[in-house]
């Protein structure tokens, strides 16, 4: 079956920040439970789930894939976001440096759909971008994926809607009465990234 993980790499440790996480990316964590590295790197995370593992140097964060497809950024970071299929052969890699991109690649079942940005230095030895995800997981985290224990202590989170969160709610001013708009039809074209689906 091979791996099928996405994620996000920083390269820092924010266990004790991680609200740092929740205002870089947008987020509201809920604390669920401790878990093992092992539970938390496994294939198909499912949606609204967020399992973090943090090493001496780096943090870990493993999510469902469809969160992975746009990159994510933080000051002062470097920040690896990628998805792994090795089921249906799509990748995508996307890393930022204090809040810009400079590495894009989009790839699936051998087509490129993205390649933006400075070549890394793996590059210039491999052109295989699962190959290129594992370099960067180590290089970005400063620790070896397949060298961590599966037993190590990793935490999973809920990913919760802002519901808590005041809104103003605008004010709505009548309009005159007209007819409704006629629906239209739209293609929809497929995404690369829904042939892991």
């Amino acid at each position: 079956m091979g791996f099928n993980i996405a994620g996000i790499v920083i390269n820092k440790n924010l266990e004790n920040s991680i609200e740092s996480i929740e205002k870089a990316f947008s987020w509201n964590l809920g604390f669920v439970e401790e878990i093992k590295f092992e539970q938390a790197s496994e294939n198909w995370k499912e949606e609204s789930i967020c399992d973090i593992y943090f090493s001496s140097n780096g943090t870990f964060i493993f999510l469902n894939m469809e969160m992975c497809i746009d990159e994510y950024k933080m000051k002062d970071s470097k920040v690896l976001t990628y998805a792994l299929s090795e089921t249906s052969m799509s990748f995508n890699v996307n890393i930022t440096e204090n809040g810009f991109i400079t590495r894009s690649l989009m790839e699936s079942d051998g087509q490129v759909f993205v390649n933006k940005g400075e070549k890394l230095e793996i590059e210039y030895t491999t052109n295989d971008t699962s190959e290129i995800i594992w370099n960067q997981i180590e290089k970005i985290s400063g620790e070896n994926f397949w060298y961590i224990e599966p037993s190590e202590k990793a935490f999973r989170y809920k990913l919760l809607p802002f519901s808590e969160k005041i809104i103003e709610t605008p004010t709505i001013q009548p309009i005159e009465k007209q007819e409704p708009p006629k629906p239209q039809i739209v293609k929809i074209e497929k995404q690369w990234w829904q042939f892991w689906k």
